[in-house]
């Protein structure tokens, strides 16, 4: 924790529930996140990370409950809800790799008003010069606070955890109200990890509420405000980081281990 200040809940979810043929992968979780704050949700391969965010976003239609984003039901398809202010990363970067850096973030901060990615891209094309302009301005302020490298470098000629951050940037592009970050370290250097560290710090002190899903307990746990321990889609831990590290819960379900094993 970094002492920083944390404002109202405004995203909510209760008793969301996902299950396919022979597998329940998200089991009666609810949660809740601040402006502001880092909400970490750990566990092991398959506990529910990925498809509970999945929910979150659209991707996915929960079978049960509710989700509310700052007061209002949370409901309809991926570019409804990303309008309303959420936005996201993937476990493996989704960028067009032919475009330049610049030209990815320009396509995230042009998505905001767009209501569906075929509108958008007809929009870019006949939207006036103000609207580019002020993308353009956007994204470049962006990039500088984040440390974006190569704007006009293709995103092939990136390496994967540059690619990780140029994902973080644009997603920022769309001035969320929640950011969701599935594992944004993973096969990041070292130096690359610095870098998404800083933009996750700086995307908190704008205000914006994160879920941040990683593998890395020590970095998730050094970031979060709350952590959430999943397990076999149930909600098994809340709390504080170095609680949820001490608990009899992430001993079991994370390291295989109980206290006394540890001790």
């Amino acid at each position: 924790m970094t002492g920083h200040a944390i404002g109202d809940v405004v995203l909510r979810g209760e008793g969301l529930r996902k299950a396919y043929v022979g597998l329940v992968a998200v089991d009666d979780v609810s949660f809740h996140v601040r402006r502001g704050e880092i909400l970490g949700l750990v566990g092991p391969n398959g506990a529910g990370k990925t498809t509970l965010v999945d929910l979150i976003t659209g991707i996915q239609r929960s079978d049960a409950g509710t989700l509310t984003l700052d007061g209002e039901g949370l409901v309809g398809p991926t570019a409804v809800r990303a309008r309303r202010g959420l936005s996201r990363t993937f476990q493996h970067p989704h960028l067009a790799l032919e475009l330049t850096v610049r030209e990815n973030l320009l396509v995230g901060a042009a998505a905001q008003r767009f209501p569906s990615w075929w509108r958008m891209t007809a929009g870019v094309v006949t939207d006036g010069i103000r609207h580019r302009r002020q993308e353009q301005e956007r994204v470049l302020r962006i990039a500088q606070e984040l440390g974006v490298p190569g704007l006009d470098e293709p995103c092939a000629n990136l390496s994967l955890g540059e690619q990780r951050l140029v994902e973080v940037a644009r997603a920022l592009t769309q001035d969320p109200l929640v950011m969701l970050l599935d594992e944004p370290f993973a096969g990041a250097d070292a130096d690359s990890i610095a870098g998404i560290i800083d933009a996750i710090r700086q995307v908190q002190a704008r205000g914006h509420a994160v879920i941040l899903v990683d593998h890395n307990v020590d970095l998730l746990t050094s970031l979060a405000d709350r952590v959430m321990l999943l397990a076999q889609g149930r909600q098994v831990f809340e709390g504080a980081p170095a609680d949820c590290l001490a608990s009899p819960e992430m001993q079991r379900v994370y390291f295989g281990t109980s206290q006394e094993e540890a001790a």
